[in-house]
């Protein structure tokens, strides 16, 4: 009893200590003593080359919170930074944005080498067009150091100078844990040099370096969406070990997620659409015991280096910036549809690298192509063949050519049509039917792997591919309006993934119209992610009278659990 009362004595002194502090300038966040449960409010505005360095401790019960006073409308430009250190601080509707910095980072989570964040998160913020004058200087929009740090819901756009966008540090001894969760990376060029080729470090997430690649880092990559990116062929280079890579979307990107260097990578449930563009890859796998299940691949151009699937090869006594031979891979319930080449196994442009892979499986994946023309399903590459030690087992291939690889039935299946259809998704992704042929190939293997890519478990007979045809549908395709900052609108391209036809939001007055052509539950949420209405609508124009003021998202579920969303301006009249 006695420790209770000391316990509520003390969140009560806490609680007292609290207050709601609102600042103009850098300087008065910089040199003010905070207490945990205080929340720094940054006036409206515009605020010019501002150099903030945020040193303060939260609580886990009592965050030290930095926040815009109305998320998106504090703008930070010129030479502005961000870097901040201690415990528990969250930092929320900031908006870097037509900036010109230095060389050091937008975001940091530190404020020197000795004084870095840990269990803090930066939350509803964005950056677009925040570079520097010469785009050959190297910079970072965000730089994580410490452990256990979260970045989510924010978004990016227009990097166009030197310099990976977001990249975890790694040091001896820790282990970070960081989450990258539901953020929107949008829009970046490659610089190119004399010969026109990508210039290397224009990565948009880099997680370590060669120097710490085979420490752990348990970092979670999830529900993002990268939109265009196309700095280089590495979307996101993996160089570090035990990470997560989970239910990501990458669409019309010129790149690939590649596991660069480290080991015990998991790369489950994302989403490749290529779209045809020019080097839209998908999985680059380098190193030892990496899983690659359940993902989706779709209209990709690339090959070799940036087919759907590459294992390279490796080189012997290899440095660590150089090629670690692939071991103990599991490649497993992918789907790979009208891909320009599927599988580019023991890959590489350079004589050095000798090393094929080994203790490696690839099992139940489903290759389908609408036509045979220009596709290649397989492609075993021969160079020290007689080492390569690679078990296909029961992969479905209805079209597609296959070099260099003899098999037998129970290995590779052809000419099944499998009866795939468009599952009325968004993206419109092919799942197989109800009554699909890939029922008679399903397997009772890996008892790990419990769902497929849209969450649907998978009883006892898992079938070929990334899509069980039964259950219920329990995780969303990334949708590109509803990652990223609640406040931010891309400006740049064409949201192909808007149901323009199918679903509109505005307002007048004190009214929020709807049209659509599909039943099903509609949510508003306001820029902190508070519900504030759900309703059922049915389709057509539908009236709905509200009382908000500001920017809101309006999302409309469908009877089957897909989400589409806009950002509406309310004004109350």
């Amino acid at each position: 009893m006695k420790i209770l009362l000391i316990y509520f004595l003390l969140l009560l002194s806490i609680t007292a200590l609290a207050h709601t502090t609102y600042v103009s300038t850098a300087a008065e966040i910089n040199g003010t003593s905070w207490n945990p449960g205080d929340t720094i409010v940054m006036t409206d505005g515009t605020w010019l080359d501002q150099t903030i360095s945020l040193k303060a401790d939260g609580t886990e019960s009592a965050p030290i919170i930095l926040t815009a006073e109305t998320a998106g409308n504090v703008i930070l430009t010129g030479n502005s930074t961000l870097a901040f250190s201690g415990s528990y601080l969250v930092v929320q509707g900031l908006y870097f944005i037509d900036g010109t910095p230095s060389g050091s980072a937008v975001i940091s989570f530190r404020t020197s080498s000795s004084n870095q964040a840990n269990n803090c998160r930066v939350t509803n913020c964005a950056i677009k067009n925040y570079n520097p004058s010469k785009n050959t200087t190297d910079n970072k929009w965000v730089s994580l150091y410490g452990e256990n740090n979260q970045v989510d819901h924010c978004s990016f756009e227009n990097k166009n100078n030197s310099g990976t966008l977001l990249v975890v540090w790694l040091e001896s001894g820790k282990q970070p844990n960081h989450i990258i969760k539901d953020n929107y990376f949008g829009y970046r060029k490659s610089n190119l040099d004399s010969n026109g080729s990508e210039l290397n470090g224009q990565e948009i997430i880099r997680i370590g370096d060669s120097s710490h690649s085979m420490q752990t880092a348990n970092v979670s990559v999830t529900g993002n969406f990268f939109d265009h990116c196309d700095g280089e062929i590495e979307i996101i280079s993996n160089k570090s070990c035990g990470n997560y890579y989970s239910n990501n979307i990458f669409f019309e990107c010129n790149g690939m997620l590649t596991l660069r260097h480290g080991n015990d990578c998991i790369v489950e449930g994302n989403y490749f659409f290529g779209n045809g563009v020019s080097g839209s890859g998908g999985v680059r796998i380098i190193g030892e015991n990496h899983t690659v299940y359940n993902n989706y691949f779709e209209n990709l151009s690339g090959n070799n280096y940036r087919s759907a699937i590459c294992l390279v090869r490796g080189k012997e006594n290899s440095a660590l910036n150089e090629y670690y031979q692939v071991k103990n891979a599991l490649v497993a319930f992918n789907t790979i549809v009208n891909c320009t080449q599927a599988f580019s196994v023991n890959y590489n442009s350079s004589s050095s690298l000798t090393l094929p892979p080994i203790g490696t499986t690839i099992a139940h994946n489903h290759v389908y192509n609408e036509t045979s023309v220009s596709k290649i399903a397989v492609l075993l590459h021969r160079d020290n063949e007689d080492a390569m030690d690679v078990t296909w087992n029961n992969n479905l291939i209805n079209k597609g050519a296959i070099y260099n690889l003899e098999y037998a039935d129970s290995q590779i299946v052809r000419d099944i049509d499998p009866g795939m259809q468009l599952a009325g998704t968004t993206p419109e992704m092919f799942e197989p039917a109800q009554q699909t042929a890939l029922v008679d190939f399903a397997t009772t293997e890996y008892e790990e792997i419990t769902t497929d890519i849209r969450g649907r478990e998978r009883d006892s007979l898992k079938l070929p591919g990334a899509s069980q045809t039964k259950g219920t549908v329990t995780r969303q395709i990334p949708q590109k309006d509803a990652v990223g900052a609640l406040f931010f609108t891309s400006s740049t391209g064409i949201n192909k993934f808007e149901r323009l036809g199918q679903f509109k939001a505005y307002t007048l007055k004190n009214q929020l119209i709807t049209e659509t052509t599909f039943a099903g539950n509609l949510v508003v949420f306001d820029l902190y992610g508070r519900k504030v209405l759900t309703k059922e609508i049915s389709q057509g124009v539908s009236n709905h009278t509200v009382v908000l003021n500001g920017i809101y998202l309006v999302g409309l579920i469908s009877q089957s659990g897909e989400k589409t969303f806009k950002k509406v301006v309310f004004q109350n009249y």
